[in-house]
């Protein structure tokens, strides 16, 4: 068996980390592969790399692209590939991808599409590179899918994709730094985010959380956004945190030491931290849940059940996370608060070229209420910015819904602070590992190579987006 895995970069990010594992995993299984990518990497494992420029992120058309992948293979590996494996092909990163796949397998070329993000999924300038492609999920004997969680795998399969070409592929977890005793003084808490500072990270949240914690409690965020587009909002909540002498630290890695005379490194940070936290909106495979346990490190924040659902199932305890953070609607503008809805979804409807109408508007407009309180992670960032000053007034009105009941965020906050430890022994995490994702992975690329190709047929793409658009999975902090 030959493999070649593509991707548009090997950049730092989280598919280069799934990357480095799928190639440890291979040698260990034997099986030859190369990794080809649109730019060289400069991570620390040793990587079969082969660098094809025209992958990296363009919105140009390469109609030779097969033709110089299939020529890469075949110098590196001696031939054409038993199968492809290809990582988020349809994100919309590359005009020449759709002609790619479509090439590929017309030729009866054996692909595997593991899907990490979604174009359709809150990402609309995205989706206008691939809005007027309409074969960009095919449907063959030879074209089979790999998901990171099951809310991705159950969308696509209601999309029309058969059960029997889709794979449930976790990502294989391992401990970002080695495991370190909890601070001996209780009294003091640093809390960690480690996490690169875009939107979907609910910056206001962790805002909200530093303003109502214990005032022994310091909160840090590891990264700032590298995007300029992401920059203004950031820098907003920065300067936001300062004016109200919030207990936060932005963008602290390599920069700032966790504690006189350390070291400022990532690692440091990690291990000075007594807590880690996390409030993301939005996650895909959901890392951040699990590697506080090989930390050996408290957790606390928001829950995504429909990410951990998947550990969860597992029975591993995730740590201190609540549902909804629960703000009075009284303390918000609703009228604000439905005009800005309406244009929100309007455009993010529009871009991928959809109508909304009343219903749509009802709909999601239903989702934010909850009861007498909306949900903070939920809102605009301006009227996130009014809430947390309205807090600081009152903050015992400020609830957190944990398993269906009601409790003020104060008294949370005080009880997640006062755990010292992972919830989940590290054994836990036994399904996640690397020698059980190895051999999910070429159980994987096994059944894919006894399959007997035959010309493709493509799901209509509107069955996707349909599945992402639903107006209750509007989100503002994805807009």
């Amino acid at each position: 068996m030959t493999v070649a895995l593509v991707h548009y970069h090997l950049r730092s990010g989280g598919v280069t980390r799934v990357l480095e594992a799928q190639s440890a995993a291979l040698q260990s299984a034997g099986v030859e592969h190369i990794i080809l990518s649109g730019t060289r990497y400069e991570g620390s494992s040793h990587l079969p790399v082969v660098v094809v420029p025209e992958l990296d992120y363009s919105t140009d058309d390469h109609p030779d692209l097969s033709a110089k992948l299939q020529s890469a293979t075949k110098e590196a590996l001696g031939e054409v590939p038993a199968l492809w494996h290809f990582h988020n092909p349809t994100l919309g990163k590359n005009g020449a991808f759709p002609r790619l796949i479509t090439d590929l397998l017309e030729s009866g070329q054996r692909i595997l599409f593991q899907h990490h993000d979604f174009a359709e999924d809150g990402r609309p300038t995205n989706y206008r590179l691939l809005e007027h492609h309409d074969q960009l999920y095919p449907l063959a004997p030879q074209a089979h899918y790999a998901f990171i969680n099951s809310r991705d795998l159950n969308l696509l399969l209601e999309a029309g994709i058969p059960a029997a070409h889709c794979h449930l592929l976790p990502n294989a977890v391992t401990a970002p730094g080695k495991p370190t005793p909890p601070s001996t003084d209780n009294d003091q808490h640093l809390v960690l985010y480690p996490v690169r500072g875009i939107r979907r990270k609910n910056l206001g949240e962790l805002c909200l959380l530093a303003a109502l914690a214990p005032e022994n409690t310091q909160f840090a965020l590891t990264i700032a956004p590298a995007n300029p587009q992401w920059r203004p909002v950031y820098d907003q909540w920065v300067d936001f945190s300062n004016e109200l002498g919030l207990p936060v630290l932005f963008d602290v890695s390599g920069k700032v030491p966790p504690a006189p005379g350390a070291d400022p490194s990532f690692p440091s940070w990690l291990e000075h931290a007594t807590h880690l936290m996390t409030c993301s909106i939005a996650e895909g495979f959901g890392l951040a849940f699990l590697e506080p346990i090989t930390l050996d490190k408290p957790l606390f924040g928001r829950d995504l059940p429909e990410i951990t659902s998947d550990f969860t199932k597992e029975g591993i305890a995730l740590g201190s996370l609540y549902d909804d953070l629960l703000v009075p609607l009284d303390w918000i503008d609703q009228e604000q608060l439905h005009t800005e809805l309406e244009k929100q979804l309007r455009n993010s409807y529009a871009v991928y070229g959809q109508a909304v109408d009343e219903e749509i508007l009802d709909r999601a407009w239903d989702s934010l209420l909850l009861g007498d309180y909306a949900d903070f992670g939920n809102l605009p960032e301006s009227i996130q910015r009014s809430v947390i000053q309205q807090a600081l007034l009152l903050p015992d009105e400020v609830m957190v819904g944990v398993a269906g009941e009601c409790q003020p965020l104060q008294d949370w906050l005080v009880a997640s602070l006062q755990e010292t430890s992972s919830t989940s022994p590290v054994e836990t995490l036994e399904p996640y590992s690397l020698p059980i994702y190895g051999d999910a992975l070429v159980g994987i690329y096994a059944a894919l190579l006894e399959s007997i190709p035959a010309p493709p047929q493509w799901i209509p793409p509107q069955a996707v987006l349909d599945q992402f658009l639903e107006p209750e999975r509007f989100h503002f902090l994805r807009t």
